[in-house]
Parts: structure tokens; C-alpha cells; sequence
């Protein structure tokens, strides 16, 4: 006897009526792409509600005051830490963890009354307004792109006539540029079902985390709760890898049982070093350096995949190249007595290896600005031409080699695993564009935003950009904006298609930096502009129509959405550039000598940053780098760089290789398409996303805690991580975030800080790799009262020679 059908619920019934006449809709196009919108459909029913309230009020004062001041507060932070060696980003989920209590405590006691027809109080603490709150911080998480390159020609290359109005502007632009295209292609990456955008599904099951019941007999502490607790036993416990006990910060194994002389304990410490070497089994207990892998919110397949492309790069083929000196000199390298200990100290180990410094053909350093021009920050062709070929240290030359092959294997990679999806898909969208999408007809209740405010928006900056560019001190003149701006353009709508339906984007800053120097080379200023206009264009505008789509599954009213996200990055740039402006300048500037040769020599004023010595820890290490970056693609040029006869020519097989590689895990999936080959992921395995001169202890503990949450308590206790672990990463950041603030603006910012005394925890070189007499020396030399030209075990030691 057949069983009775059951009985649908109202909501059921509601669901299956709207599936039908999707269907119907559906029928239209052919089976294929029809059976494509329906398996999006499954993806988004998993987390995104299929009801809506257009009556819930969205940008509401409490929008206005939490995310204002969550997005100040996180741009100014994330700020700070820009200057740390390894820089560490404060995660915006800590936003909206805090803003659920703050936001229900002000529909509590905030009185129900109207100022100038807004009200205080609309009633209870919605979902919308929560999402808002989120995309206020989370814009104003990462600071603007463009201070690498404000800092670069203010602060390093010394460009003093570079108005803090320019620099202002440039921010701002360049972070808005992209907003107009976002907005002009909001119908083709937004409304259609079939661009899914999965990023922001995550973020909806956070929110949904929190709106939710929080009742678990088995799990009684809130998350609101745990997270408190956390943060406080991380806060504390910051304080000893970051000041008290700095040797649990990198603990670098083969440095403690190097021989003290020899050809074979100077391998060890160079290779076990993770300050100035390869950071071979060096690992760490600081959260600020392990939270760069984000080892418990990335998933542990992607986890896997990163951390051994890093150790095949830093751990095999970096050593293996720079021993049979690849490169020509790479042994040379940071071998001159006047960088050694003996020396500046600039490379204590005795050579170079983890470092973002240029070099000379003789293998001494130089600095970027010595062969620019100061009055034009051109290319100085008589200092270039005295030095050439200028080289850089195997594993700086790898990470370019790196960037070649994950920008080709990305492409071969999207195309071969999500090719006939994106087809199939933009295919849809494209020939279907305002189908009967349950989400599309709620979003039709709310007023869209004008096309015109976003043409005004693209033109408004394309002429403030050009006057910028021009008459502002950044050079690029304005077909070089215009250019940008193309670039941007053109790549758009294939780049947002492979972004919405695979997650994975295809960076343009490598692209950008190889065209314009090949069309300006000699110009470093216009380069670096130039990177930042076509790149920012993009990824920038990518951010908005993710956010467009966040706002889309919640029903966010579109204008409020866009009005958010404007104020948001104007308001994050200005922060991120005073900050920057006022960190900078407060540590003053320091006299070295003009000549590193010459220690007793004329000296220079420096600002403190660019020293020698820089404080531990706060070197502006990413400043450097992209500096540098600009010098070789800008002032030298790729045709120079990378040309023919160039040391580094071979670093364009990098290219062929991203193209072939992707293909191997994907013909041996269709062989074996139960095995494991799906997550081999080529671009994920190439990515380096460590910068040279960073603290490279990172690549052991991460690993081992991303497999103890993302697998032994997912698997056993999957409750409990399902509940706690997003908000454990989000505690994490903000216990440590908390301690480093206090940290730095105690102990390390300022003439008078005070110092923590030193002991066999806290030396000088904390990891214990350089020479006894480096270390012993450089300690005494702290006292104030020290004389080194008095001391037998010093008196030759670096500026007392």
C-alpha cells in the first residue's frame, strides 16, 4: 500500500509554488543552464531566508554610530599594524560580534523619539542593520592601497613637496575609482541568480549565528561570553611573546644547534633563521605572526595547500637555488664588511637571503632612492649604469617568479575546473537577466540607485584622478589615468564572473606594473600610480558588487548600501592616512653616515623608519617592499629587469609553468575522480603572500592548529566548532590587537620608553642565530652610558670601528 503524501507547511507550500514558477521561467532556456540556476538555488536555500520585511528599517542611527565607530576604530588600528615586520589585520568580525549587545542595549535605552524626523529608537535591533554595521567594517578593515604608495614617495624617497591634499585625494580616488564601474555593472554580476558570490554566503550564516536562537544545553556559554574570555587570556598572553619572553616568538631550532664557526653552522643559521634567513623549522607562539595564514577561518584544505607551496618555495627550491647561485651572485649578497656585524648589522648573519634590499653588480646594497633623481624621481641613468645589473636575493626573485606562475595557473585552473560553469552561467545571466529570481522580485520593492549616481561617481573621479595625477606630485599623466581606467573596464565583468562563481580573483597588480613599465620605464612615481589606479579600479569595484550581492540575499535597500560603502571608504582613507602620517613622523628622524663604508663619516638625517635599525618588530617592512617593487618595474624598467641579458630572465618561465601545471591534478581527477586531486589547487600551492624581510616562523604552529580545529574538533566535537570557532579566530585577533596597541604605545613609540630589561628570554636577537660578539655587543651598547671605543670585546665592533 502506497504511503499518503504529507502535508506541506505554509512556508513549504510558499517555497515549492515559487520553485514551480522559477521552473516555468527556467523552462525557457535549456536544460543545462536551467539545471545550473537550480543547484545555485540549493547553495543560497542553505542560508539565505526566502522572506523578506521591507517595513525593517536598515540605515538607522545606530548604523550611523556603531558603524562609524567600529570602521574608525579598525581603520585606525589595521593602520598601526602596517608598520609591524609582518603586519596583522584586526578581523571586522570582531564588529559584529560587539555591535549585537551594543545595538539590542540601544533599542533598550534609547529613548523613542525623532531629531530632525530621524529616530533614535526605531524598535528592535534587526538583521539589516547588523549587515550594515558589517559592511562598515569590513571596508574599513584593509587599509587603502594607496598608502604604500603615499609612504613610498613622502617618507622614502623623500618627496617633501607631496601635499597632504594630494595624498588625500589620491586616497580617495583611487579607492572609489572602481565604484562607478561596480555600479554600471551591477546588472550582470548582481541581479542574476547565477552569479552565487560564495564569500558572502559565510558571512550570512555569521549573521544567522548570532540573530538565532543561542540555547544549547550541551554549550551554555554565549558566544558573546567566550569571546570575552578569550580575549582576555590572549591579551595576557600576548604580552609574552611581544615584550616580556620575545624568544616564543620565534623559536628557531637549527639556530640553537648550529656550530658556533664554520661553513656549516653558517648554512644552519641562514637556512634557520626566520628574521634573515628561510626560517627552516622555525616556528612560533604569537598569534600577530601565526594569524597571517589565518590557519582556523581558512578551510583546512586550503590551509594544506598553502602551507606546503611555502615550504617547497622557502624550505627547497629557495636554498637549492641560492647554493648553486642561480642568479650569478646570490652567495655575494650582503657579504660587504659594511653590512655585515662588523658593520651596519644590516645582515648580521654574514649574507642575504630574506630581505627586500637591492643590490649592486658587486653585491652591496643599495638603496632605491640612490639611483632616482630626487627633483623628478626619474631613473639617475649614470648611478644605474655604475651599478648595473642591480640584483635581488633568491627568494625576492622567487616570489616574482611565484606571481608569474599563479597569475597563469589561475587562469588555466578557473578555466579547466569552472570553465563550463562560468559559461553556462554568464550564459544564463546574460540571456536571462530579470528572471522571476525569488531574491531579484524582493529586491524590486526598494528604490535602485540611478545609474546617473553612478556615472557622476566614475566621472567625478576620472577628473579628480587625472588633475591628481598630473598637477598633484604622483606623475602618471592623464592617458595613463585613462589607460587605468580601461584596463579596469575591460577586465571587469570576465574578472567578476570568475570571482562570483569559483571565488577566486585574478589580481592585476603584477599585469599593470609589467605594462606601464614597459610604456613609462624610468618613471617610478607613475608606475606606482599607475599599479594602484588599474589594480584598486578593480578589486575595489569587485569589493561593491560583493557587497551589492550581500545586500542583495538580505534585502538591504540598494541605496543605503551604496551610501554606506561610500561614506565608509572615505572616511577609512582619511583615517588610514593621518595615522600613517603621524606614526611615521613621530619616531623622527636619526644621522647615519652617508657612506655605510665610511662610519665616522658625514652623516644624513633618515627618518627613523628607513635606520639601520629600525625598532624591533616595526620596520614598515611592506612599505619597503612595495618601494622596491616600484624601483624594479618602474625606475629600471621590465625590459631591463627582466629583459634579455638580465640575471632574471628565466624568471618569466614562471608564466609557461602556471600555464602547464594546473592541468596535471586536473586530468588525474578525471582518471581517479574519487581520489583527492580536487583539492590540489596550483594557484592556492604558488601563492607566496609572505614579503621578503618578513618573520618567517609562520609556517609550522598555524598548520598544526588550523588541523586541530579544522579537523580533530570539527570532526569530534563538530557542536562545539561550529558554535565557537569563527568567534575563538575573532577573539584571538582582538586580545592580541588589544596587548600590541598598548605595547607599542608604551614600550616602543616615543624618545623615553621604557625598555624591558634584558635576559636570557629577551636578547637582542631573540631567536639567538647571529654571533655571540653581534649579540653581546649590541646589548652592552643599550646602557647610556656605554663607550664601545673603551670595551676590548667591542671596540671594533660597527660604528666604533
Amino acid at each position: 500500500m502506497a504511503a499518503e503524501p504529507q502535508a506541506l507547511s505554509e512556508g513549504e507550500l510558499e517555497l515549492a509554488v515559487e520553485r514551480k514558477l522559477e521552473g516555468e521561467k527556467l523552462g525557457e532556456l535549456d536544460e543545462e543552464a536551467a539545471q545550473y540556476i537550480d543547484e545555485i538555488y540549493d547553495i543560497v536555500d542553505a542560508v539565505v531566508s526566502r522572506t523578506d520585511d521591507p517595513t525593517l528599517p536598515a540605515l538607522t542611527i545606530r548604523v550611523w554610530l556603531l558603524g562609524t565607530f567600529f570602521g574608525f576604530m579598525l581603520a585606525l588600528v589595521n593602520t598601526l599594524f602596517t608598520f609591524r615586520t609582518n603586519s596583522l589585520t584586526v578581523n571586522p568580525f570582531i564588529a559584529v560580534l560587539l555591535a549585537y549587545p551594543l545595538g539590542i542595549g540601544m533599542a533598550t535605552f534609547l529613548p523613542k523619539i525623532s531629531i530632525f524626523g530621524v529616530s533614535l529608537n526605531p524598535g528592535k535591533f534587526n538583521f539589516k542593520e547588523h549587515a550594515l554595521i558589517y559592511v562598515f567594517a569590513s571596508t574599513c578593515t584593509v587599509p587603502a592601497y594607496a598608502l604604500d604608495n603615499i609612504i613610498g614617495q613622502r617618507y622614502i624617497l623623500y618627496q617633501e613637496d607631496l601635499t597632504v591634499a594630494a595624498c588625500v585625494f589620491f586616497g580617495i580616488v583611487t579607492q572609489c575609482f572602481g565604484y562607478g564601474l561596480a555600479g554600471l555593472c551591477r546588472r550582470y554580476l548582481v541581479r542574476p541568480a547565477a552569479m552565487l558570490w560564495p564569500s558572502n554566503l559565510s558571512t550570512i550564516a555569521m549573521l544567522n549565528s548570532l540573530h538565532q536562537a543561542d540555547v544549547d544545553p550541551a554549550l551554555p556559554l554565549s558566544r558573546f561570553n567566550f569571546f570575552w574570555i578569550v580575549t582576555g587570556v590572549v591579551f595576557l598572553w600576548q604580552w609574552i611573546p611581544g615584550l616580556i619572553a620575545p624568544i616564543f616568538a620565534t623559536i628557531s631550532i637549527l639556530c640553537y644547534v648550529a656550530p658556533k664557526t664554520g661553513d656549516r653552522g653558517q648554512m644552519m643559521r641562514l637556512m634557520g633563521s626566520a628574521y634573515n634567513g628561510m626560517g627552516l623549522l622555525s616556528f612560533s607562539f604569537d598569534w600577530s605572526l601565526m594569524s597571517y595564514l589565518a590557519p582556523i577561518t581558512t578551510p583546512l584544505w586550503a590551509l594544506v595547500n598553502q602551507v606546503l607551496g611555502l615550504w617547497v618555495f622557502l624550505w627547497v627550491l629557495t636554498p637549492i637555488l641560492w647554493v648553486n647561485n642561480t642568479f650569478g651572485i646570490d652567495f655575494k649578497l650582503g657579504s660587504a664588511p659594511q653590512d655585515t656585524a662588523n658593520g651596519s648589522g644590516r645582515f648580521p648573519l654574514g649574507q642575504a637571503l630574506n630581505t627586500p634590499s637591492l643590490f649592486t653588480k658587486e653585491g652591496v646594497r643599495i638603496a632605491a632612492p640612490a639611483f632616482v633623481v630626487q627633483s623628478d624621481l626619474s631613473l639617475d641613468v649614470d648611478v644605474y649604469n655604475a651599478n648595473a645589473p642591480i640584483y635581488i636575493t633568491t627568494y625576492f626573485a622567487l616570489l616574482y617568479t611565484s606571481s608569474f606562475i599563479v597569475f597563469a595557473s589561475c587562469l588555466v585552473h578557473v578555466g579547466l575546473w569552472y570553465g563550463k560553469d562560468i559559461w553556462h552561467r554568464f550564459r544564463t545571466a546574460m540571456r536571462d537577466l530579470d528572471t522571476a529570481d525569488v531574491h531579484a522580485k524582493m529586491m524590486d520593492v526598494y528604490p535602485e540607485v540611478p545609474d546617473l549616481w553612478y556615472i557622476g561617481l566614475l566621472v567625478t573621479n576620472l577628473i579628480t584622478a587625472i588633475a591628481v595625477c598630473q598637477w598633484g606630485g604622483f606623475q602618471l599623466p592623464w592617458w595613463g589615468v585613462i589607460l587605468g581606467f580601461l584596463l579596469a573596464l575591460v577586465s571587469m565583468i570576465p574578472i567578476g564572473t570568475i570571482q562570483a562563481i569559483s571565488g577566486q580573483q585574478i589580481g592585476l597588480n603584477v599585469m599593470s606594473e609589467f605594462l606601464i613599465g614597459l610604456i613609462l620605464p624610468g618613471r617610478i612615481a607613475a608606475v606606482m600610480a599607475f599599479k594602484t589606479f588599474s589594480y584598486m579600479a578593480m578589486s575595489q569595484g569587485l569589493l561593491l558588487v560583493s557587497d551589492l550581492k550581500l545586500g542583495h540575499y538580505i534585502k538591504i535597500p540598494p541605496r543605503s548600501m551604496f551610501i554606506v560603502q561610500l561614506f565608509s571608504t572615505i572616511m577609512a582613507v582619511i583615517v588610514n592616512i593621518f595615522t600613517s602620517f603621524f606614526i611615521y613622523e613621530h619616531f623622527g628622524k636619526v644621522d647615519v653616515p652617508i657612506d655605510d663604508a665610511d662610519p665616522q663619516g658625514p652623516t644624513k638625517s633618515v627618518w627613523a623608519l628607513q635606520a639601520p635599525e629600525p625598532p624591533v618588530g616595526w620596520n614598515a617592512n611592506g612599505y619597503t617592499v612595495f618601494l622596491n617593487a616600484g624601483a624594479i618595474w618602474g625606475a629600471i624598467g621590465p625590459a631591463r629587469f627582466f629583459g634579455p641579458g638580465s640575471p632574471y630572465v628565466n624568471t618569466l618561465y614562471g608564466f609557461l609553468i602556471g600555464a602547464v601545471l594546473p592541468v596535471f591534478p586536473w586530468i588525474m581527477h578525471r582518471f581517479f575522480p574519487n581520489g583527492y586531486w580536487h583539492l590540489v589547487n596550483i594557484p592556492v600551492i604558488m601563492t607566496v603572500p609572505l614579503d621578503p624581510g618578513s618573520t618567517l616562523s609562520i609556517l609550522i604552529t598555524p598548520l598544526l592548529l588550523g588541523f586541530i580545529v579544522n579537523y580533530v574538533i570539527k570532526k569530534y566535537h563538530h557542536a562545539w566548532w561550529k558554535k565557537y570557532a569563527y568567534v575563538m579566530s575573532a577573539a584571538f585577533d582582538c586580545g592580541t590587537a588589544i596587548a600590541l596597541t598598548i605595547i607599542f604605545f608604551i614600550f616602543v613609540f616615543g624618545d623615553n620608553a621604557p625598555h624591558m630589561p634584558r635576559y636570557a628570554l629577551n636578547r637582542y636577537d631573540p631567536e639567538l642565530c647571529v654571533p655571540d660578539f653581534y649579540q653581546t655587543c649590541n646589548e652592552r651598547a643599550e646602557d647610556p652610558n656605554y663607550s664601545a671605543a673603551t670595551d676590548p670585546d667591542c671596540m671594533y665592533f660597527g660604528l666604533a670601528a
